[in-house]
């Protein structure tokens, strides 16, 4: 049998796909929890397009209630602002979360500098 470099290609691409797919299919699973704030249009909009099984508005419901809300939660994902990313990050943490994400998205239509895309989940 004779090995060729276009050979070597395609086995690494098949083997690179394999491995791949398991992680991506964790990847894509609904988060236990979702957070978001409806007094921002892009965090409104991103809770009605995402799939999850639990919502908590924080235009509705005090900090310090949310933080009881998410007791026991082994995924959180949200759409805040930074300064409520940074007390949850905090509270969940404590709660032995880990961020699993985050990033800065743009937020033209609120009138923000920007907001923050983050996920957390147990060790």
């Amino acid at each position: 049998m004779r090995t060729t470099r276009r050979g070597l290609l395609k086995a690494s691409a098949l083997a690179g796909a394999a491995v791949a797919i398991p992680v991506a299919a964790g990847a894509a699973t609904v988060p236990a929890l979702l957070v978001f704030d409806s007094r921002l249009a892009e965090s409104a909009d991103y809770a009605r397009s995402a799939a999850a099984v639990h919502r908590i508005d924080l235009a509705q419901v005090p900090l310090r209630a949310v933080h009881q809300a998410l007791a026991g939660a082994g995924r959180i994902e949200g759409l805040t602002r930074w300064s409520d990313w940074t007390v949850l990050r905090g509270l969940l943490e404590s709660d032995g979360l880990r961020r699993a994400g985050e990033a800065r998205l743009a937020a033209p239509l609120s009138g923000h500098d920007g907001l923050w895309r983050w996920s957390m989940a147990s060790r």
